[in-house]
């Protein structure tokens, strides 16, 4: 008797423990509500909703440049350190058709938080004002409020309106181009790849980096991704240059510049120092052997 007694107390036992271990373990699986299909995000039990801190898609690669029109969003909230026109370069859009599609006028200013369609619209021409007879008298001197309201309309200079394919060839002819840094070209241009929009120059930290052509600064800073600290400049003819991965920023935006002018210093790309070097032209990347001197 004292036998069966014995093994009953200790079959007894071992069932309460099997029993215990199993409430066990459900209760650690109810701590994740997704249960194992969760694997690979990472939740925090806060008693607030879960956060997954898995990145959001609609996040840029980090060495994405040109967006292409199937990866780009519908829309974009305006930074601080944004202009149109380096919204514009990133996302392989015209400054001009970006600004129509969103009613922005030729001041092209935009605000933080501001919500942009990333479409183009076709920007409105702006009729010619009727020229004036030779023999016409000096004009009178302008009243303050005509000053005032003058001054409002010119603060950016008009660009010309989109035009036609000769228009902007001739435009384009009236442009003198030099390189913009002598070094060795390492990478040319390939419209069919995504990080060969321009060409590679290389070179030495710190050699000066010099404007291709003249024009006016439109963006100095870090903010668009795969491209460092980049300058962009507007030419005539709807074409901007750009130079990226520089050291040192030597000019500012709304500066004017000429053809040759130091406007930055060579940085680093990757591990190798060198300049990338675009030419967009109506926001869309065209091979820079096109403009620039035959060496």
């Amino acid at each position: 008797m004292i036998h069966v007694w014995k093994a009953s107390i200790f079959w007894t036992c071992l069932s309460t423990l099997v029993v215990l271990v199993g409430c066990t373990s459900s209760a650690y699986r109810s701590l994740d509500p997704a249960g194992s299909s969760a694997r690979g995000t990472t939740t925090h039990n806060t008693g607030s909703p879960v956060i997954q801190s898995r990145p959001a898609s609609a996040a840029p690669a980090s060495n994405a440049r040109t967006a292409s029109p199937a990866s780009r969003p519908d829309q974009y909230q305006v930074r601080r350190g944004d202009t149109l026109y380096s919204i514009a370069f990133r996302f392989g859009l015209d400054f001009r058709r970006l600004a129509a599609a969103n009613d922005i006028d030729r001041r092209y200013t935009i605000f933080p938080g501001q919500i942009l369609m990333l479409r183009e619209a076709d920007a409105p021409v702006v009729a010619a004002a009727p020229s004036r007879p030779s023999t016409a008298s000096p004009p009178a001197q302008p009243s303050a409020n005509s000053r005032s309201s003058q001054t409002v309309t010119n603060a950016t200079p008009a660009p010309s309106s989109p035009s036609s394919s000769s228009g902007n060839a001739s435009n384009n002819n009236q442009l003198a181009w030099v390189w913009p840094h002598d070094g060795k070209i390492v990478r040319t241009f390939d419209s069919n790849v995504s990080d060969r929009k321009g060409v590679d120059l290389t070179g030495e930290i710190g050699d000066s980096v010099v404007a291709a052509a003249a024009g006016s600064v439109v963006y100095a800073g870090n903010g668009l991704p795969g491209y460092g600290n980049l300058i962009i400049l507007e030419h005539q003819g709807s074409l901007l240059s750009a130079y990226a991965f520089n050291q040192e920023l030597l000019v500012s935006e709304q500066d004017r510049v000429t053809a040759g002018q130091a406007i930055a210093r060579m940085g680093r790309q990757g591990d190798q120092p060198s300049l990338h070097f675009e030419i967009r032209q109506e926001g869309k990347p065209v091979d820079p052997m096109r403009f620039l001197p035959r060496r």
